[in-house]
């Protein structure tokens, strides 16, 4: 079956924090792979385009990068226009996969995303959310391992984003250059396994999975 896999994020660190590991592990199955990011942020541009390249060449050949150009911390207030622009960039006509933001995320554009998402749920084969600094609440059902080598490009694209110019109110930012939240996924592994393969995994919830 050809298909698509669109990941719908908030901001561009966003992929590097919560969605790296599924799409490392499973971009082969895609045609394409579109990231579409609803909010631009200056200083995040240029390390976003100097982590792309560190991505395996044949997922670069897949890659769709698209960005909606809207403000930080402005998504609700720009629901319905962020809605249009996100729903006139569906082909209906193809099969897709859809990862986004999770539900009890606590910050205010996650949650803007994950109800603009939403609209998808019954046009998707599968509608998959990620976990990430702000979320509360999250069960997790679906756990992706990161080898050594995966592991280090996360963390080092990570690392490359300053926090003294994150678009933030507390600046504290602390989860970007944090192990444990880089590798939070591996917590939920070891209350749920007694047996497991890497040192490093992300963790999802799946909603529907065809």
């Amino acid at each position: 079956m050809k298909k698509d896999l669109i990941v719908y994020i908030a901001h561009i660190d966003d992929f590097e924090c919560a969605c790296y590991g599924y799409v490392l592990n499973h971009y082969k199955e895609y045609d394409k792979v579109k990231v579409i990011t609803a909010t631009t942020w200056p200083a995040k541009v240029p390390v976003w385009e100097s982590n792309k390249k560190n991505f395996p060449q044949d997922l670069q050949d897949k890659l769709v990068d698209i960005n909606l150009e809207f403000g930080a911390r402005t998504l609700w207030n720009n629901l319905d226009d962020m809605k249009d622009a996100f729903y006139k960039l569906m082909d209906f006509d193809k099969r897709f996969d859809l990862l986004s933001h999770d539900q009890n995320d606590c910050h205010t554009d996650h949650t803007a995303c994950f109800n603009v998402a939403k609209g998808m749920y019954k046009y998707c084969n599968r509608f998959i959310t990620i976990y990430s600094p702000s979320s509360a609440h999250f069960h997790p059902n679906f756990f992706v391992g990161l080898n050594k080598e995966q592991y280090q490009i996360k963390k080092e694209g990570l690392d490359k984003y300053d926090i003294g110019k994150e678009q933030s109110y507390t600046k504290l930012g602390y989860y970007l250059q944090s192990e444990e939240h880089y590798n939070i996924g591996r917590a939920h592994v070891l209350e749920n396994y007694v047996f497991d393969d890497y040192e490093h995994y992300e963790c999802y919830k799946i909603l529907k999975w065809l």
